[in-house]
């Protein structure tokens, strides 16, 4: 039930897992998405496109089915490529929070003394490494993680908006791009206004997130176990 409303009413869901992340973050898309044809049809060129597609529905253009369409193969590409994790790995979003925020924080935790050859070694191995050192502990699809699940789901919760925010800037960016291509400079206007308006919120989110990764790296150096095996991983590089 949780997944479901994760996916059809996002706005409101609070994901507990990676898996529910995902359809919220397609929930989203797929609503933003559907609003921004909704409004680009208010343009000669696009609405002409559209119905063209709708054509062979009678009276379809009332219901927005074209948009809908788009919508939802959006939301369906963004769930499958993972679309928050491109576009991190184009700015380097999670790069720089694993290793300014997890990696770096940690090592010293647990002792480890950061080297420049160390600190460039964290980031030549850091998907390896976050698996090691991190997700092994601090995993939302474990039943028993040592972190505990408040932490894990309390930070799950505001990646998820973030990366909402940040996906939703591409989003509205694109529409805006096409507005202004087909002469609908004011609502190219309008919904680059959004977009910037975006970045700006997924901004101040981000202030948020050292904090929760702050307590699940002291769970995890707090522990003798985990301690020594974070140790070991980090003086093999």
């Amino acid at each position: 039930m949780g997944d479901f409303l994760n996916l059809v009413t996002p706005f409101f869901s609070t994901p507990t897992t990676y898996a529910q992340m995902l359809k919220k973050l397609a929930g989203l898309a797929f609503y933003e998405v559907f609003l921004i044809t909704f409004l680009l049809r208010s343009i000669p060129q696009v609405d002409g496109a559209l119905e063209s597609v709708e054509s062979l529905i009678p009276h379809s253009t009332m219901y927005n089915l074209g948009g809908l369409a788009i919508a939802l193969l959006v939301a369906l590409l963004s769930h499958i490529v993972h679309l928050h994790d491109r576009i991190s790995d184009l700015i380097g979003i999670r790069r720089r929070f694993d290793r300014n925020h997890i990696l770096i924080p940690l090592a010293e935790l647990v002792g480890v003394k950061i080297t420049p050859q160390r600190r460039e070694a964290m980031a030549q191995n850091r998907d390896r490494l976050m698996r090691e050192v991190f997700y092994k502990y601090a995993s939302s699809r474990a039943e028993n993680p040592l972190v505990d699940k408040h932490d894990i789901e309390h930070a799950l919760a505001q990646w998820a908006w973030l990366w909402a925010f940040v996906e939703g800037t591409v989003f509205f960016s694109i529409g805006a791009a096409v507005a202004l291509v087909f002469g609908g400079s004011r609502l190219g206007v309008w919904l680059l206004a959004v977009a910037l308006a975006f970045v700006a919120i997924a901004f101040a989110l981000s202030f948020r997130l050292p904090r929760y990764a702050r307590a699940e790296i002291e769970a995890i150096a707090a522990d003798n176990s985990a301690r020594r095996h974070v140790r070991a991983s980090f003086d093999a590089l």
